[in-house]
């Protein structure tokens, strides 16, 4: 009986130290509800930087308070420093120093190995010289700038005053700046000595505009001269070279032109570079026009006449001075010009090395309702004159067009295939028809020319043109001849793509310059990695041939940055439940270093999970869709649900949010899923000609699919999306039932109205969204009139019965607010339940914190209305 008692005892002690240890447990392990108090926790990882050597690397922390951070730290060791509110940061290319700009403290300079920080004061703008062993910054004292530039080894410091322009030189060994009081042009060759030079003096108008060459030996600038009855400023050219010696002065007065330049005026216009120069520090480019008298004239009256290229706002501004002008290149050793753009074809892209330039004229085949117009191109021989036409109705979105980085071959798409023009040979060839595979987007669901997956550039030798298929890259020769695959994607599954942030190069300075980037072959390739499962990473592709893998993981992989000097890299790692992560690897080890972890207070909270959904539209089209759990979730009990629409978004599968106050389309993700939604982002595939109807027959699909799981409170299902998703929004729940509220955010509305009318800047015609872009309807109105009103909302306002709040921004210039206000009129008189916002002072994209929080509480609280039965608040101004 003892042994009895004794033994129930030595049990009960048991089972009380195992319910004390579990509650102890329970204790540790459990964790309390975000809510919206805790929202300011959470960070964002954004701005890294790696320095040259890979020792340290910086980065920013920003908030939505604003009250963001800027980090420098080492990359192995313990040493970190903090600069908040900091902009603007860079490391010197040597990797010695690290720099920014402070509110209040003005310019940090950090000393990498003491790790001493010096602050100027009132300094606008700074860049690293010469490698980093000197620092140019522009001080600002009232009105006055002040040029300041540190020897960073000795301290040593030169300053110039009353400075109104400065440029360095690429090399950064030698800096030209323009002075205002005494209007003067001056050199200072970047060395112990700081030599300076005077280029000229002037007591007339003001110098501006300076530009050099890439190799530093030559720059060129304008000068304003006297104001005439004219439209626009006139100026003169001046031209410096012979940099290694006593600079050479060479002057273009148009005022004095007896030659091409008589009677125009060297303008700037809008959008470009006033000014381009050529490799070979021989030539500089500018722009002229014909003199233009100002009007006095009021208009009494608008032609808008239906014979012109473009409608009457655009036309008005083609016919301005400032548009209307033309380049023109000046030789100023020869004292030689020639006029590249004429009458017929007057705008100009340049080749790479500036020898030879592409001219086109964009009313050529206006009217037209694409979104840039089909042009045919004549190659100009800027040295000799000569020109020819080499394309006809050539299209020009979507970087159709292209060329070589030494301006040898342009590239070009057409006929669904890339080709070459050899301007040498004057020949052209189809590199991608022996391919045997589509070049073009295969899934391309819009109306007009499908696009090509991409051309990122050519070898540095000219010898491959670089070509993206639907998931490999291409190497293909520049004669035809060979053709070869250098990724293994289709076979795979994998997208491969060349990480072309980590390769940029332009031979020619300035925006004039026809794009294309080159790639040393002999150096291998970064290459970015994207699976249909939604793995992601990087890959280097080595000159032999083989791939060899740097990160490839079930999560999201990004921005990889590789220190220029060592073989060490940094890489961005994140999912929906692992907050961004910033990585370091180095090719010894075997395994990254996590640097910086973000938002570690999230492991104190409830925290939702995601996962992959598939499914089928109506045709069989096989569809994926993200699901998000709420944080709570507990298997046999149902919860409330939100779809989120815009076209396909199952790429954000391994994307992670913050918990906010507000988000671009007022809809922060992981703010609901925090409060006991499930959330579902399905895509969309479209048929042309039927956008709403095919929306509503993919969305409709993909909420079957997730409540055949039983997790869903069917009565209780919401719908929003924004832009082209808030149409879709309004459009699908015309069509079903099954929402209990909907949030559409500015909204197309009405295909028809919209569809005649002009832009928000006044000049382009919206047709083209229909019949070639997103609207996806494929034809003109007048094509297909029964289509554009069955896809209309507004015409299908009597069959909605969900609950609608619609937004707008009053300034809206992408779609109308007026669209929104056609609906919420129509539905107001047909006595259904909505309400509109109307933004005063927000475009398309709001803006403004307030704006933003305001809509952004008004969308949850029309949810939690209509989802969870409560009430709604009366604390929200609509003042």
């Amino acid at each position: 009986m003892k042994d009895t008692i004794l033994l129930i005892k030595k049990h009960i002690i048991l089972l009380l130290f195992l319910l004390g240890s579990v509650t102890i447990w329970g204790q540790i392990s459990v964790k309390r509800k975000v809510s919206p108090a805790d929202y300011s926790q959470w960070s964002t990882l954004n701005s890294e930087k790696l320095a040259a050597d890979g020792k340290w690397l910086s980065y920013k922390l920003s908030y939505d308070s604003g009250n963001d951070t800027i980090f420098v730290q080492q990359t192995y060791g313990s040493k970190k420093y903090t600069f908040p509110l900091a902009t603007d940061e860079n490391f010197s290319r040597d990797g010695k120093w690290w720099a920014a700009i402070a509110p209040e403290k003005g310019l940090g300079i950090l000393n990498l190995k003491t790790g001493k920080c010096q602050w100027t004061a009132d300094v606008e703008s700074y860049e690293f010289l010469a490698n980093g062993k000197y620092l140019a910054f522009l001080k600002k004292t009232g009105l006055e700038q002040e040029l300041c530039i540190l020897n960073l080894r000795t301290g040593q410091k030169y300053s110039a005053k009353d400075i109104a322009e400065y440029r360095s030189s690429p090399n950064g060994k030698i800096v030209v700046f323009i002075t205002k009081q005494e209007n003067a042009v001056k050199l200072i060759w970047i060395d112990d000595y700081f030599r300076t030079a005077e280029i000229i003096q002037s007591s007339a108008k003001r110098f501006k505009n300076l530009i050099w060459n890439k190799d530093a030996n030559a720059l060129a600038f304008l000068q304003e001269l006297p104001q005439d009855q004219y439209q626009g400023t006139n100026h003169k050219l001046y031209f410096v070279n012979h940099m290694d010696g006593v600079p050479n002065l060479h002057i273009l007065d148009p005022l004095l032109a007896e030659d091409i330049l008589k009677g125009l005026k060297i303008v700037t216009p809008p959008a470009k570079n006033p000014l381009e120069m050529a490799t070979d520090g021989k030539k500089v480019f500018f722009y002229t026009t014909a003199p233009k008298l100002e009007s006095k004239d009021k208009e009494i009256v608008q032609v808008w006449d239906g014979a012109t290229p473009w409608t009457y706002p655009s036309q008005k501004n083609s016919e301005s001075w400032q548009y209307n002008s033309k380049m023109v290149v000046w030789w100023p050793e020869e004292n030689k010009l020639f006029n590249i753009g004429t009458e017929e074809f007057p705008k100009t892209q340049l080749m790479a090395d500036g020898n030879y330039a592409l001219n086109h004229n964009p009313l050529q085949y206006e009217p037209q309702y694409e979104i840039a117009s089909p042009v045919d191109y004549v190659l100009t021989d800027v040295r000799t004159g000569q020109s020819k036409k080499i394309l006809e109705k050539q299209i020009r979105k979507y970087d159709f067009i292209k060329s070589s980085g030494s301006g040898n071959f342009i590239n070009y798409f057409k006929e669904k295939h890339w080709w070459v023009y050899n301007i040498k040979e004057d020949s052209h060839i189809n590199l991608t028809l022996p391919l045997g595979i589509p070049i073009d987007e295969v899934d391309y669901d819009c109306g007009g020319t499908a696009p090509p997956y991409g051309s990122p550039g050519w070898s540095v030798d000219e010898k491959y043109l670089i070509v993206y298929d639907q998931y490999d890259i291409w190497l293909l020769s520049a004669d035809g001849k060979s053709q070869k695959r250098i990724t293994q994607g289709r076979e795979k599954r994998i997208q491969y793509r060349i990480a072309e942030d980590s390769y940029t190069d332009s031979l020619l300075l300035g925006n004039a310059v026809l794009t294309g980037n080159k790639f040393d072959l002999s150096k291998g390739l970064f290459v970015e990695a994207i699976g249909e499962d939604k793995s992601s990473g990087y890959f280097y592709w080595h000159p032999e041939g083989n791939i060899k893998k740097m990160v490839y993981k079930d999560l999201m992989i990004d921005h990889l940055i590789k220190a220029e000097q060592s073989a060490s890299y940094i890489y961005r790692e994140q999912s929906f439940k692992l907050s961004p992560r910033l990585m370091f690897k180095t090719e010894k080890e075997k395994q990254p270093k996590i640097l910086i972890q973000t938002n570690l207070q999230q492991n104190h909270f409830d925290w939702g999970r995601n996962e992959l959904i598939s499914y089928t539209d109506s045709r069989g089209t096989p569809l994926q869709g993200v699901l998000y759990y709420p944080s709570n979730f507990q298997k046999g009990k149902q919860y409330p649900m939100i779809v989120h629409i815009y076209e396909k978004q199952s790429n954000i599968l391994h994307h992670y949010f913050n918990p906010a106050e507000n988000a671009l389309d007022a809809f922060p993700l992981t703010n609901y899923t925090l409060d006991g939604y499930l959330v579902l982002y399905p895509d969309i595939a479209y048929e042309l000609g039927e956008p709403g109807k095919s929306a509503a027959d993919c969305v409709v699909a993909a909420v079957k699919t997730v409540t055949a799981k039983g997790i869903v409170e069917e009565q209780h299902i919401g719908l929003t999306g924004a832009s082209f998703g808030g149409y879709e929004t309004a459009y699908i729940v015309s069509q079903t039932n099954i929402f209990a509220a909907a949030v559409a955010g500015c909204p197309l509305t009405d295909f028809v109205s919209q569809y005649l009318s002009l832009d928000g800047t006044g000049g382009t015609t919206r047709m083209w969204r229909y019949e070639s872009q997103q609207q996806r309807m494929g034809v003109s109105l007048f094509e297909d009139y029964q289509g554009y009103i069955e896809n209309s909302v507004v015409a299908q306002a009597a069959k909605i019965n969900t609950p609608l709040l619609i937004w707008s921004g009053l300034e809206d210039t992408m779609v109308s607010w007026t669209q929104g206000l056609e609906l919420h009129l129509a539905l107001r008189r047909l006595q259904k339940p909505n309400q509109f916002l109307v933004y005063p002072g927000e475009n398309h994209s709001f803006l403004k914190r307030e704006t933003k929080n305001d809509l952004t509480q008004r969308t949850k609280q029309w949810f939690d209305h209509y989802l969870k039965e409560k009430p709604f608040r009366d604390n929200l101004s609509s003042n």
